[in-house]
């Protein structure tokens, strides 16, 4: 109720306890207080996903007619942007045709983007444009290569197109796609069937295709059973090495999870044989034979083979190194620094860090596993002060990689555990403090853990979570990456509080 008592006081309406005559009387009184352009304005502009960029908005819609709303904090002016007050917005809104062909409008004024991109998809379809939304919600959707906040858009215009378009097959199996995104496994896998029986009406070669998501579904729901025997169908009946290979790759890691290493080792053989001989008439391919040593080490490593694991991380170097892949070469070098902590070759473990921190730049998922390992080896050495650094920034790097794209680059709650153990052992009572208040506010958010979270002594980082969870507006400046998460954190806060 409270974004409804800010908007009454502002309007002068007594409310009562139903929300529907509330809503009524402050509809009523918004269309009585403010004229109707400036209304038409607003109702234009509230089907824009906010904050709305000025400079874009100003060349498509009449902005000065709504200076009266600013008057009345109603909408705020924030650098180049405007907030529209969202209890407002939500009782003007309206889905007429003409505001979505001005909103399609805004967008196409804006920089390519995900996020840009989708919101055209909408207001396509919303004005009736079915073939162009489909093409943009296709190429949007298959952007997206881990979480992202426009999934659940994305979901909600594929469901309206079915029906409205001819390639329904492709449709489907994005939503499905799309659904595996979020984890939402009983609708991925109803999508998936629907495109598989689809295909067995019509006889469709790209049937193996769908066995491979719906048993990539079923591994990942932890149905060992179900994947493997699809899996296995794959590999017999397909005549398509992309697909073999892709899902003796889903076997490998079945099989790793289920500790049947030989058969893990016996499947990444196969690829490898596969990759060598495509390789050999395209060379770009190479580094696919790269991945596969540096997983067939990693299968070795963990039989604890570490002989074998070596040799083939060592091969595996050598061949990133040649091509120029940083990615590469560093998963390699954190894969082998961690052999080398797990046999206490403690030495070659601190000269692999030494080679990773020569390199310039490379991605996220790796900056928390490096991290992780050189805290790691810091806390074996006793400088307590430096492994708590490196296991902040493990966990905050780990939970970024989380949040952004869904993927465990590392156990990010371990390292912010380690990190608060740390800091707690070496006095540091206002540190352990923010990183008991950030693990605990990551539970809330991202895994829905309910129940009051409490004050403890902390710092300036804990204090602004502090705020946050009581619906205060936090601003604070980003100095570094732990910053930044915490402006995630609380950003995301909002919506469900």
């Amino acid at each position: 109720m409270k974004g409804y008592e800010k908007l009454a006081s502002i309007l002068g309406v007594e409310l009562d306890q139903d929300i529907c005559n509330v809503r009524e009387k402050l509809r009523n009184a918004i269309y009585k207080r403010f004229d109707s352009r400036s209304l038409n304005v607003l109702e234009s502009l509230s089907v824009i996903e906010l904050p709305i960029n000025i400079e874009v908005a100003e060349k498509i819609y009449d902005l000065n007619s709504i200076d009266e709303f600013f008057d009345f904090g109603l909408i705020e002016r924030r650098g180049n942007y405007l907030i529209i007050d969202e209890t407002l917005r939500d009782l003007i809104s309206k889905d007429k045709v003409e505001y979505h062909r001005k909103a399609l409008e805004y967008y196409e004024n804006l920089g390519r983007s995900i996020d840009v991109e989708t919101e055209r998809s909408y207001h396509l379809l919303m004005i009736g444009d079915y073939e162009r939304s489909f093409e943009l919600f296709m190429k949007t959707a298959n952007e997206i290569y881990g979480k992202h906040r426009c999934v659940e858009k994305l979901i909600f215009i594929g469901e309206k197109l079915i029906g409205k378009i001819k390639e329904e097959d492709r449709l489907l199996g994005t939503l499905g796609n799309l659904y595996m995104v979020l984890r939402r496994y009983e609708e991925a896998e109803s999508y998936y069937k629907r495109v598989l029986k689809m295909y067995e009406r019509t006889n469709d070669e790209r049937i193996l295709g769908v066995m491979l998501n719906l048993a990539n579904l079923y591994y990942v729901k932890g149905d060992y059973r179900k994947a493997e025997e699809l899996l296995k169908e794959c590999v017999t009946l397909s005549t398509d090495e992309e697909i073999t290979e892709n899902a003796l790759l889903i076997l490998t890691s079945l099989y790793i999870d289920l500790k049947d290493f030989e058969m893990a080792e016996k499947c990444l053989m196969d690829v490898l044989r596969m990759e060598h001989s495509r390789a050999k008439i395209e060379a770009e391919r190479i580094g696919r034979v790269a991945s596969i040593l540096n997983n067939l080490g990693f299968v070795y490593s963990r039989r604890r083979d570490f002989e074998k694991a070596e040799r083939f991380y060592k091969e595996a170097l050598r061949i990133y190194n040649e091509i120029n892949d940083v990615k590469g070469f560093v998963t390699v070098l954190n894969n082998l620094c961690s052999l080398y902590v797990v046999t206490e070759n403690f030495e070659k473990a601190r000269g692999i860090l030494k080679t990773i921190e020569k390199v310039s730049e490379f991605p996220m998922d790796l900056k928390a596993k490096y991290h992780f390992l050189k805290a790691k080896i810091l806390e074996r050495d006793g400088d307590l002060s430096r492994a708590l650094e490196n296991y902040m920034k493990s966990g905050i790097f780990g939970f970024l990689v989380f949040r952004n794209f869904g993927m465990n680059a590392v156990n990010y709650i371990h390292a912010l555990d380690k990190a608060e153990e740390i800091a707690k052992k070496i006095g540091m009572e206002d540190t352990a403090g923010d990183l008991f208040l950030i693990k605990s506010v990551i539970g809330k958010v991202y895994f829905g853990i309910r129940g009051k979270i409490d004050s403890v002594k902390c710092g300036d980082r804990g204090k602004i979570i502090l705020k946050a969870l009581e619906g205060e507006e936090v601003e604070f400046d980003v100095k570094d990456e732990i910053d930044f998460a915490l402006y995630v954190i609380t950003r995301d806060l909002r919506s469900v509080r």
